[in-house]
């Protein structure tokens, strides 16, 4: 006699909202890799690509330079992530997190077991190398980390359907009013739950995340 399959609304659900060129996700990126590596025989993890500034065209001023710069020096203090601050020499730098996105949601596709490693590399690149993750090629790349071919992922990432799955992604991010990354849900049947909103430190989330489970099974 088959096993009935669970279905899917009885699996706990943990969303990640993020974007892989906000300073604070890069920021959390230990703090939810290390609790998706703890809960992962406990419930499913899905990720959503938030959008911080899809579409941007106007390049960085001084102005903006600068209050990013303070952002990242608070990342850099609070999470101890490394960060290249050499990205500020760049000149006209267009700070458009769209393709970066694009990526990661492309290796959903192609590779789902790599997509999340693929959303910390390209944090990584940006953040720690100083590389323009704005750029198809360098997120092919990146890519070809994970044994993806760069010109197959080049040919996924430029096309419409990825282009409307991303903008699907952005979509689902603004219903969960994720205003501000990163964002973690927990989806519990039809009721989501908001876990954090903002970065939070490991023991901070994890206890968190405790009290909301034991208020699901009391």
């Amino acid at each position: 006699m088959m096993e009935k399959k669970h279905d899917l609304l009885d699996i706990l659900h943990l969303i990640y909202v993020m974007d892989p060129m906000c300073s604070w996700c890069y920021g959390f990126a230990p703090v939810i890799k290390r609790i998706i590596a703890e809960q992962e025989a406990t419930m499913q993890f899905k990720l959503v690509m938030g959008g911080l500034r899809p579409g941007t065209e106007k390049p960085l001023d001084e102005q903006m330079k600068e209050s990013i710069r303070k952002h990242w020096e608070d990342v850099e203090k609070i999470s101890g992530q490394p960060i290249d601050y050499s990205f500020f020499s760049r000149e006209g730098f267009i700070y458009d997190t769209e393709p970066s996105c694009r990526a990661v949601v492309t290796m959903r596709y192609i590779k789902p077991e790599a997509e999340f490693e693929m959303a910390q590399a390209v944090q990584s690149a940006f953040y720690a190398q100083n590389q323009d993750v704005t750029q198809p090629s360098v997120l092919a790349a990146i890519a070809s980390q994970f044994s993806v071919e760069e010109y197959e992922f080049l040919e996924k990432l430029l096309s419409e359907e990825m282009q409307e799955k991303t903008q699907q992604d952005f979509t689902i991010a603004r219903h969960l009013q994720a205003n501000a990354f990163p964002s973690l849900y927990l989806l519990n049947g039809t009721s989501i739950h908001l876990l954090s909103r903002g970065y939070r430190t490991y023991d901070g989330m994890a206890a968190h995340l405790q009290r909301a489970l034991e208020k699901l099974n009391p």
